[in-house]
């Protein structure tokens, strides 16, 4: 995973205003929701391939191990000088001449280090091209018999002598096993590597002698045993022996061997671009055939007609993980095929149960499909990421992935569709969808179901745990399907959510103990003024002052105490931009639904629920009005024209049509002040901020 922080609401925005062209080109990045279109539940999540690989392990790792070190050359000078140490020690070398021995090998290694990289690659494509010059460089002596013969091939090998090469690791290997406990793997493997282009076939009988020799107890410290494993499936892949190929890759990536993984992710794109006799030899090997299968499982992207037709070639028919089979087919658009896979699989495992449910949701069976979308979210394994880790791989990814939080979200979507909102909106939350379920917690159910659930499921005791993160820190929830959010969290954000709901539901003070302790004193001063604005007892101009200081309270904290987790305010990214029509586009799209369409209760319910006025910062408008209550009750001067002339600015930019009638009345009935009279010059508002600066009484 890359280290790169998902951007921050802010950053986001500007990134999205910026490349808006682009977004409607290409799939959006974030946040991600369920409750949308048909397609976007019936759509198959892939699986991660490494987690599949993982699941397919099984019986004993191979007896080798990989070596991984600070480099090729670094581990090849560490090796020849243990080896050699070791070599000269037993066969009873003075002392002083095995370090000047010692020292003279190290010296060529390094001297042919410069030229390795290259004839690697010569080794890989063919060493038809003319090799280097002559090196002029030999064998150091005295050595050892094994070892001089060994730097001998090596030497010739350095110089484009592949031949000479092969005659001295020959020559090495038929000498007596007690003169060769050194270089035999070393050797063997190199006459692999020789034969790689030229005779693939005793390339690969090398590779496989190179294990027996490491496995009879020849010294194999550079791991050449498990790295043969790598180069005699590269031999075969080469071949088009595809089955065989990616049955070696996997072996070598449990030595532990990390270049393993990206061959197979190769071996198995290959195979499926591969004539379809190759294909359905890969189809008839079983550990082959979950490997290709785990990768059609994995990427989106490739094509996946041909595996079914190889899998019918080879006649495939019950067999173990057919559940994956039938993944694969869903993914293909097989539906039937999928069906026929889940009728064969030997036992209902998670996968078998979720594409199962995804065939029901496309009847539009929606029980069963609900039942079995439950069975998956207990089952499935859950990836361990936390709220960042789940937030950073969506954000490099964009993968929708088959977890435990995507089957609960989609059992959680299909509740909404029958009604069930607060099981829907329960299950929307523990699995990281919150989007979705702040919209249905703002606009579907009632203030006093929301409340008596928010009561009965995140008490203020669970809330009051939850620590935002400090400084410049940014915690994501924006993205579903990856986690389980922390549920301090959950607590704190549906408290607040439900607090400012009751605060434009118009009920206060029921909303105090809802609001976070920050947010408290401003709603109690708004409280205070509005009461105060509202006491006939008062005096008119005092009761206006006093609405004044609340439509100021509104327009500059309206977000916080008022605003709205979604649209149209989207305090969720603290009302910078617009989500919904900068990504996903309506939430109405649902009524075009044919299966997951939304109900005539809930669209009857989102019509009630609504707040007014339905604009982006909604709250805007509400302290427009309050001003302009305000101004009634004041005489006209001054402090009038101020008072106008500041709220009309509030949403002059955003809406002139409903500014217009502070304009028109700052003209009319303030035209003799000088606010009064530049209104009039400019044909609109003049710069006012009337607003009095509140003290803080904390």
């Amino acid at each position: 995973m890359r280290s790169r922080r998902p951007p921050r609401p802010a950053l986001i925005a500007a990134a999205l205003l910026i490349a808006v062209p682009v977004l409607w080109a290409c799939k959006p990045m974030l946040p991600n929701w369920l409750l949308e279109m048909d397609a976007q539940l019936f759509a198959g999540p892939m699986g991660r391939f490494a987690g599949e690989l993982d699941r397919l392990r099984s019986g004993d790792d191979p007896p080798y191990k990989a070596v991984q070190g600070k480099g090729p050359e670094a581990e090849i000078l560490a090796a020849e000088k243990a080896d050699l140490e070791r070599a000269l020690e037993a066969h009873g070398t003075w002392p002083m001449l095995r370090g000047k021995v010692v020292e003279n090998v190290l010296g060529l290694r390094q001297a042919m280090a410069p030229r390795r990289a290259s004839l690697d690659q010569l080794l890989r494509f063919g060493l038809t091209k003319p090799g280097p010059p002559p090196s002029g460089l030999t064998v150091p002596q005295p050595l050892l018999p094994e070892f001089a013969d060994y730097l001998e091939g090596a030497i010739a090998f350095h110089d484009g002598r592949p031949s000479a090469a092969a005659q001295a690791w020959e020559r090495l290997l038929r000498r007596p096993p007690q003169e060769r406990r050194f270089r035999s793997t070393w050797a063997a493997f190199m006459l692999g590597k020789l034969h790689l282009r030229s005779d693939p076939e005793r390339a690969v009988q090398s590779f496989r002698r190179t294990r027996e020799l490491a496995a009879q107890g020849f010294a194999d410290s550079l791991g050449l045993a498990a790295s043969s494993l790598g180069w005699e499936a590269w031999a075969e892949a080469h071949r088009g022996r595809y089955d065989r190929a990616l049955v070696l890759y996997a072996q070598q990536m449990r030595t532990g061997d990390e270049s393993a993984f990206n061959s197979l992710k190769l071996a198995s794109a290959a195979a499926l671009r591969a004539g379809p006799e190759a294909l359905a030899a890969v189809a008839r090997n079983p550990e082959a055939r979950a490997i290709v299968t785990a990768w059609l499982v994995t990427h989106e992207l490739e094509p996946r007609d041909g595996w079914q037709e190889a899998l019918a070639a080879a006649d495939v028919r019950d067999v173990a993980g057919a559940d994956r089979l039938a993944w694969a087919a869903y993914l293909a658009g097989n539906f039937a095929g999928a069906a026929a896979w889940l009728d064969r699989a030997p036992e209902q495992t998670p996968i078998a149960k979720w594409v199962r449910a995804r065939l029901f949701l496309r009847d539009g069976r929606l029980d069963e499909a609900r039942k079995l979308l439950a069975a998956a979210a207990r089952d499935l394994p859950d990836l361990g990421l936390d709220a960042a880790e789940a937030q950073q791989l969506f954000y490099d990814t964009e993968e929708v992935l088959a977890t435990p939080q995507r089957a609960l979200g989609e059992e959680a979507a299909v509740r909404a569709t029958q009604r069930d909102y607060t099981g829907a909106l329960d299950g929307l939350l523990r699995a990281g969808y919150w989007m979705d379920a702040a919209w249905l917690a703002e606009q579907v159910l009632t203030p006093g179901e929301l409340k008596a659930y928010v009561d009965a499921t995140w008490p203020a005791e669970l809330a009051a745990k939850y620590r935002p993160p400090s400084g410049d820190a940014w915690e994501p929830i924006l993205v579903g399907g990856y986690t389980t959010p922390p549920q301090e969290r959950l607590a704190r954000d549906m408290r607040y959510l439900l607090g400012r709901r009751l605060v434009r539901e118009g009920r206060r003070r029921e909303a105090v103990p809802y609001l976070p302790a920050e947010r408290r004193a401003d709603l109690e001063r708004l409280d205070g003024h509005l009461e105060a604005g509202r006491d006939r007892k008062r005096r008119a101009a005092e009761r206006g002052r006093e609405l004044f200081q609340a439509a100021c309270l509104v327009r500059d904290q309206g977000l916080e105490l008022t605003g709205t987790e979604v649209d149209p305010d989207w305090k969720v990214v603290d009302g910078e931009y617009e989500v919904q029509t900068m990504t996903f586009g309506s939430r109405e799209a649902r009524q075009r639904n044919l299966v997951l369409r939304a109900s005539p209760d809930e669209t009857a319910r989102v019509k009630r629920h609504r707040v007014r006025p339905w604009k982006r910062y909604h709250y805007r408008y509400r302290a427009a009005d309050l001003a302009w209550e305000a101004a009634a009750l004041l005489p006209s001067g001054d402090e009038k024209a101020a008072l106008l002339a500041t709220a009309g600015r509030w949403i002059a930019s955003g809406d002139p049509q409903k500014a217009d009638r502070f304009y028109k009345q700052l003209v009319r009935c303030c035209g003799t002040t000088d606010l009064g009279r530049e209104a009039d010059a400019l044909r609109w508002f003049p710069q006012a901020d009337a607003c009095p600066m509140e003290k803080d009484p904390s």
